[in-house]
């Protein structure tokens, strides 16, 4: 009797022993991030994406423009479109985008502020498939990374011959910005 009470412990144990070593190891999922912007990214975007520059540099001249989401005109629209993927600036309230100042580099990276209570990935991916990666003339963004931590979603699309990742531009954004919270 005294063997299947000992084998019994021992099991209990080694089963307790496996569960504990089972939660210590579990890896947050997709459902565990939170899908609105939780944390508020303290500031500019215009500074941020300079920071991210800093971090990363290019081999361009290029520059950090606001893009003004109160001009509602065809212009007005077109500059958001073109520069977010968004059709509208209903869903973020702050958004700016760093390009070349020569029009011939496909290299584009903007930065949105997603408006209190939005879902920022649903945000994230409604900027990557509206996107245009040939919206240059006679060139075109062939690598193209969505991310987001926070308030904040940057959307980095640029020609992988000119040497750069879009990803390297993913890791600049976890340094200055914070982690991310998902890649697409």
């Amino acid at each position: 009797m005294k063997k299947y009470v000992s084998v019994f412990l021992a099991a209990l144990l080694l089963m307790s022993a496996l569960a504990g070593c089972g939660a210590a190891k579990q890896e947050p999922t997709e459902t565990t991030v939170p899908t609105e912007a939780a944390v508020t990214v303290e500031g500019a975007l215009e500074d941020l994406l300079n920071d991210i520059i800093t971090e990363q540099p290019v081999e361009f001249m290029g520059g950090v423009m606001p893009i003004d989401l109160t001009d509602t005109s065809e212009d007005g629209l077109w500059a958001i479109k073109n520069n977010t993927g968004l059709e509208n600036a209903d869903k973020i309230t702050e958004a700016a985008v760093f390009e070349p100042m020569i029009g011939s580099i496909a290299f584009s990276m903007v930065m949105v502020r997603v408006a209190p209570g939005e879902d920022t990935r649903a945000v994230a991916e409604e900027m990557k498939s509206g996107i245009d990666p040939r919206k240059w003339i006679c060139v075109a963004a062939d690598d193209l990374l969505v991310t987001g931590y926070g308030d904040v979603v940057m959307l980095i699309m640029l020609d992988s011959g000119s040497g750069l990742t879009a990803q390297s531009f993913v890791d600049a954004f976890g340094k200055v910005v914070g982690e991310p919270a998902f890649v697409i």
